[in-house]
C-alpha cells in the first residue's frame, strides 16, 4: 500500500466518525520544546567545536472509537552549528528513521543550517478483549535492562543518544495476546523490501516465582535468532537479564554466530541513593576496534548486533538526589581488552513542574603507555519544557 493511500484511509476514517466537538474531546496533545546546545574537544584538534539543536516534539493521540485508536508522533528539529559545516555526511546521519514508508523531509538543508521533520511514530491501533493489533511506525519493545538490550532485535538503540528519550520505531506490523500477570505472546514483523533489514519473530513471556520470563525466536537479516530474558530481584536488589543468539541459516554448519548476552542488577537505598551494574558480553568484540568499527557511538539508526563492538563491557552508575528539585549521578563504561573508559557525569535540576535544566558530560579514555587520556571531551546544556 502507498503512503498516500494510507494516509487517504486514515484521514476519511477520522474525518467521518464524529461531529467536529466530539473529535476535539477525542484528541490528545502532549509534547516538548528542548535547546541542546554541545561543546566538544577532540584529542589532536586546537579548536573548540559548538553543535547546537532545538528540538520539538508533539505527540497526538484520537479514540476513533472504543476499539480504534490512531497515534501519530511528530519530532521537528533544526541544527546549525560547526559539526554541520565540517561534516558532509551529516544529513544523512539525521535522516535515517525510515523503513518502508517516506515519512520525514528536510525543508532547509544547508552547510549553516539543517531543518529535518519525522512521524516519529503513526500507526493505527485496534484492540478487543486481550487482543491487541497496530500497523505502522512503531516501536517494539522486547528489551528488559536499563543499558544494553540484546533481546530488542526490532528498535536497539544507543546508550550514548541519551536526548532521544522516545527511541527508534519500526514500520511495522504487531499482533498481541495478552494473557494472565505479564504474561502473552507477541508476533511482529518489520515492513522493508530490503531483506538484510528483515525482522520476523515472535515472542512468549509469562511469571514464574516473581520472575518476568520471556522467550524470542525468528529471522533477523540472513540470520536465524533466539533468545531468553528474565526480570526480577534478589533480595531487595533488582536482576535482569538477556540472552540472544544469531546465526546465518544458509550454509549454518560453516557459519559463525554471535551471542549477545547482557546481565544487570540495581537497587535503590531509602536515603535515594541508587546503585546499578551491568555487563555485556559480544562473542564477536574485537580488541581495541578503529574508529570505523565503533559503531555505537554513531547518530542514527543502530543494529542491536551494535550494541558495542567490544567483547566485554562492564557498566556502573550512581545517582543521589540531592534535594527535590536536584538530581546529579555518574555514570561509567569499562572496556577492559582496552583499557578504556566512558565517563558520563549529569546534573538535573527541575526549575519548574515541566522545565528542567540538564548538564550531561561524555568523555571517552584510552590507555597510552599506562596513562589514562581523554579522546573527546563532550558537555551538553540542555533545557526542556513540556506541555
Amino acid at each position: 500500500m502507498a503512503q498516500t493511500d494510507l494516509v487517504t484511509i486514515v484521514s476519511d476514517t477520522v474525518t467521518q466518525t464524529k461531529p467536529n466537538k466530539t473529535i476535539l474531546q477525542n484528541l490528545q496533545l502532549k509534547g516538548y520544546v528542548k535547546q541542546l546546545q554541545t561543546f566538544i574537544l577532540v584529542r589532536g584538534l586546537d579548536s573548540l567545536l559548538t553543535d547546537n539543536l532545538l528540538h520539538n516534539r508533539l505527540n497526538f493521540s484520537y479514540k476513533i472509537d472504543t476499539t480504534r485508536n490512531l497515534v501519530v508522533e511528530v519530532r521537528n528539529r533544526v541544527f546549525y552549528g560547526d559539526l554541520l559545516r565540517q561534516l558532509p555526511i551529516y544529513p544523512q546521519l539525521i535522516d535515517s528513521g525510515n523503513d518502508v514508508w517516506d515519512l520525514s523531509a528536510m525543508p532547509v538543508k544547508s552547510r549553516s543550517l539543517l531543518v529535518h521533520t519525522m512521524l516519529d511514530r503513526a500507526y493505527l491501533e485496534w484492540t478487543r478483549n486481550q487482543l491487541e493489533v497496530r500497523l505502522g511506525r512503531q516501536r517494539i519493545n522486547w528489551g528488559l535492562n536499563l543499558v544494553w538490550n540484546p533481546n530488542d532485535i526490532f528498535n536497539a538503540y544507543s546508550y550514548f543518544d541519551f536526548d532521544y528519550e522516545e527511541r527508534p520505531g519500526s514500520d511495522a506490523f504487531r499482533v498481541r495476546y495478552f494473557s494472565g500477570y505479564a504474561g502473552g505472546m507477541e508476533f511482529a514483523a518489520r515492513l522493508t523490501t530490503d531483506s538484510d533489514r528483515r525482522t520476523i519473530a515472535g515472542l512468549y513471556k509469562f511469571n514464574r516465582k516473581e520472575y518476568d520470563i520471556q522467550f524470542l525466536g525468528g529471522v533477523v537479516g540472513r540470520e536465524a535468532v533466539m533468545g531468553l530474558g528474565w526480570a526480577g530481584s534478589i533480595a531487595d536488589a533488582g536482576f535482569k537479564g538477556e540472552f540472544t543468539y544469531f546465526h546465518p541459516y544458509q550454509n549454518p554448519l560453516n557459519a559463525k554466530g554471535q551471542l549477545l548476552a547482557s546481565v544487570s542488577g540495581d537497587y535503590s537505598f531509602a536515603s535515594s541513593l541508587y546503585l546499578h551494574g551491568s555487563v555485556l558480553y559480544n562473542s564477536l568484540g574485537d580488541k581495541n576496534p578503529s574508529t570505523f568499527q565503533f559503531q555505537a557511538f554513531r547518530p542514527g539508526r543502530l543494529s542491536v548486533k551494535e550494541l558495542s563492538p567490544y567483547r566485554y563491557n562492564v557498566f556502573g552508575q550512581v545517582s543521589y538526589t540531592f534535594h527535590p528539585l536536584l538530581v546529579g549521578g555518574l555514570s561509567t563504561i569499562y572496556f577492559p581488552q582496552d583499557q578504556a573508559f566512558f565517563l558520563n557525569p549529569i546534573l538535573t535540576y527541575s526549575a519548574f513542574p515541566n522545565l528542567d535544566l540538564d548538564a550531561v558530560g561524555q568523555l571517552f579514555l584510552d590507555s597510552e603507555l599506562g596513562d589514562f587520556k581523554a579522546t573527546s571531551k563532550i558537555i551538553y546544556a540542555r533545557l526542556k519544557w513540556s506541555f
